[in-house]
């Protein structure tokens, strides 16, 4: 499957399901980076805009580019006012269908560019030549995962298996494999690295559909469908407390410029 297409039927699930970010790191893109609402920003791999609208909500300008068709529409779905409301949000949000290789922005157009947990499925090699090309001089590159814990706590170290045992090539994710050394190539030095403590409470519910938003979650069409169902339900049974189980994250930040 290509990486554009993985999250196809799932938009739903990634609207109502995946975590937001921690205030803090808008704090940090805004007082430390730099960033002010006068600047023209790339959200690229945007997804549904949950980071998207972070930005907006601070007063960026924002161009959302995703490549995904259904992804796109949830965005457009979830961040309608910014389109429509002209008036009071007047060229602040500005949707395209383009990719990180190939954004169709224009050259030097951009004052900064952040990529939020999408950056792993990205050609690093085509799409360092492209963000060279959209950014004005001396602008910023951010990237960003939230990272689950595996350390924080027996639910989350229990949840790794899970996948780790069921995941589709799951053992091959590429942001578990993120490190200021391993993209110093992409930026051209080593770039900076803020990470802040992010959590996420679910009700089993809220827990399935968090699991059914992930790229790597099998579908019911797998033989071992049943099976992953009730190891679901085992894992919320063993550590839910008060009815919750809760997710923690490590929200890693990396940032720098790439020329």
């Amino acid at each position: 499957m290509q990486s554009n297409e993985r999250f196809s039927g799932r938009s739903k699930q990634y609207v109502k399901y995946r975590p937001s970010y921690p205030p803090q790191v808008i704090s940090h893109l805004m007082n430390t980076v730099g960033w002010t609402e006068q600047m023209r920003v790339a959200d690229i791999g945007a997804g549904t805009g949950i980071f998207t609208k972070l930005l907006l909500d601070e007063g960026v300008n924002v161009i959302a580019v995703e490549p995904n068709e259904e992804m796109r529409q949830a965005l457009n779905e979830q961040l309608h006012v910014y389109v429509s409301d002209q008036k009071v949000h007047a060229n602040m949000l500005l949707v395209t269908a383009g990719s990180a290789e190939s954004t169709e922005l224009e050259d030097q157009s951009v004052d900064g560019i952040v990529c939020a947990q999408s950056f792993h499925w990205f050609d690093q090699k085509r799409a360092r030549t492209e963000f060279i090309r959209v950014l004005k001089p001396q602008a910023n590159v951010v990237l960003l995962w939230n990272q689950r814990d595996v350390d924080a706590s027996e639910f989350v170290r229990d949840y790794e298996s899970l996948f780790l045992r069921y995941g589709e090539q799951y053992d091959q994710v590429k942001h578990k494999q993120m490190s200021v050394k391993a993209l110093s190539s992409f930026y051209d030095s080593e770039p900076q690295l803020v990470s802040y403590y992010n959590e996420q409470p679910l009700t089993y519910e809220q827990l399935v559909g968090r699991i059914q938003s992930s790229s790597f979650s099998i579908s019911e069409h797998d033989v071992r469908y049943d099976a992953f169902m009730n190891d679901i339900e085992a894992l919320f049974q063993r550590h839910e407390q008060g009815g919750v189980v809760k997710m923690i994250y490590r929200t890693d930040v990396y940032w720098g410029r790439m020329r």
